[in-house]
């Protein structure tokens, strides 16, 4: 069996149809397929789909399987579901894949069928002047005369979080963790009922109000200028630049007194964002991108001269990635590894003045706003699948901050000087929460669900860094990994772990409150 799997071909294969198996193991109407097939056996000794799946995709086989012509009636169960969703339609080679494995692992005693025909949803209707057309859900293909698979996902805005493409159709899905997918199948309902508190950077002071917009409250008092700020859910602080006062400060969010964690080269910050995982901070600052631990020490530039404009920071630390903002003449909205191992350009055209920038977790997506073309617009983690969100200058005239919670897009703005928000899908409904009285500047909003948990491969691995440990892309690009990291001044030995001072001997200064 392992000789089988291993093939160098057959193991590449499994690899290119990765997202064909993870759709059968996704899908729940192959799964219930095949649960009332088996159930018809009555033979509770079945492989379920789920675990057929999982198999395929690397996990531990049985080499020895003795199989009976009911575990074979079984095995074809789970083929011929794959035949009834159109997998061999739409996954020719994952199915043909399933087939070759199935039958190596139930030996000669076990014949599955691997003739399959085409299904009805899957066979074009031509009339006599030779037009075809399709089922929904499928697109007729003049070249291959056959009825293709239409991803809906990459097509349609309806899913509030997760869109899933499955055969001839798609589905909706929400973070079990902290959502219920609502009745239309589209939308998700927050388990938690806690209402949201929205804080915005008010110049000289910072407020947060409730989602309604009826209720202020002062959380920070007596600031020079304060326009940048983020939130650790976790700890319960806000953090935040007061850029008069070249101080960047953090404060619990019930009150109480601010601690200053860097008092240097805090004017011109342009950006500040909290990895809740990993525990580190991050700031963005003329070219430059910068990385802390959360209390300030360990300072490291991160991305040197990447920037010339730079505008907003924010991070995605389930799969290591930042993306920023830059309102130069060459505009362009970038995404970068936590780690600092990589930095691209992701949307270069359209953007003049993206002035404000946010990630949805649950959705993958990023939402930026341009101050110039007054437009609102949202894109895959790749800055692909572009959709203008909000388009009218009446709405968003010049924003400046901008975050998502739920359903919704939260935004400052200079003109209404006020919040607003607006359905994130389709830009309906915009209405204006609160007006202020100076100009708001960013703006972010407290709740458990804003900051999805997810575990820290910093403390899974036992990596044991003496300084920094940076979250960065996995291999998969859905996880993050950790890595250590130096402050500016250090260098990482060769154990990947333990940092050491680049200062000789004739150097008097080494070190310092602010390292």
């Amino acid at each position: 069996m392992y000789d089988f799997l291993c093939e160098s071909k057959f193991r590449a294969n499994i690899t290119a149809q990765r997202q064909c198996f993870l759709g059968v193991a996704a899908d729940v109407s192959v799964r219930q397929c095949y649960v009332n097939k088996t159930n018809q056996l009555r033979d509770e000794q079945v492989i379920h789909s789920r675990d057929l799946s999982r198999n395929i995709v690397g996990a531990v086989f049985s080499p020895d399987m003795n199989t009976t012509s009911h575990e074979c009636t079984v095995m074809q169960s789970y083929v011929d579901c794959l035949v009834e969703n159109d997998y061999h339609v739409n996954c020719p080679v994952a199915t043909e894949l399933e087939i070759r494995l199935l039958s190596h692992m139930a030996g000669k005693s076990c014949t599955l069928r691997a003739g399959l025909m085409k299904t009805e949803r899957s066979k074009p209707t031509c009339d006599k002047a030779g037009v075809c057309t399709c089922a929904e859900g499928y697109s007729y293909d003049r070249d291959l005369r056959t009825c293709q698979d239409v991803d809906e996902c990459a097509q349609t805005n309806e899913c509030s979080q997760k869109c899933v493409n499955l055969p001839g159709k798609y589905e909706c899905r929400c973070d079990s963790r902290y959502y219920d997918l609502n009745t239309d199948n589209r939308t998700c309902a927050r388990k938690d009922k806690s209402p949201l508190w929205i804080f915005f950077a008010h110049g000289q002071s910072i407020w947060n109000i409730s989602e309604d917009g009826k209720n202020f409250q002062l959380q920070r008092a007596g600031l020079q200028k304060t326009a940048m700020l983020d939130i650790d859910v976790k700890e319960r602080r806000l953090y935040y630049a007061d850029i008069g006062a070249n101080v960047l400060e953090r404060i619990n969010i019930e009150g109480a007194f601010p601690q200053p964690i860097q008092q240097y080269e805090v004017e011109s910050l342009e950006g500040i964002a909290v990895d809740w995982i990993a525990r580190n901070l991050y700031t963005l600052r003329k070219t430059d991108i910068f990385v802390q631990q959360m209390d300030g020490r360990y300072r490291k530039t991160l991305y040197k001269g990447v920037m010339k404009l730079p505008r907003a920071l924010a991070v995605h630390p389930t799969i290591g990635r930042l993306f920023a903002t830059d309102w130069s003449a060459d505009a362009f909205i970038a995404s970068a590894a936590m780690d600092g191992t990589s930095f691209q350009k992701i949307v270069t055209e359209g953007v003049v003045w993206p002035n404000a920038l946010t990630v949805d977790y649950y959705a993958d997506k990023i939402y930026w706003a341009d101050a110039f073309l007054d437009t609102i617009e949202s894109a895959d983690l790749n800055g692909l699948n572009r959709r203008t969100v909000v388009s009218e200058s009446g709405s968003v005239p010049h924003v400046f901050g901008l975050t998502v919670a739920d359903d919704y897009l939260y935004w400052t703005d200079w003109t209404y000087r006020g919040i607003l928000r607006a359905n994130k899908l389709d830009g309906s409904n915009v209405t204006v929460l609160a007006q202020t009285a100076l100009l708001p500047y960013g703006i972010r909003i407290f709740h458990p669900s804003m900051q999805p948990e997810a575990d820290n491969p910093c403390l899974t691995a036992n990596i044991g860094c003496s300084q920094l440990c940076l979250l960065g892309p996995g291999n998969n690009g859905t996880e993050a990994v950790g890595t250590c990291g130096c402050s500016d001044g250090f260098h990482l030995e060769k154990d990947g772990r333990t940092c050491t001072s680049n200062c000789t001997e004739s150097e008097i200064l080494c070190g310092g409150s602010d390292p």
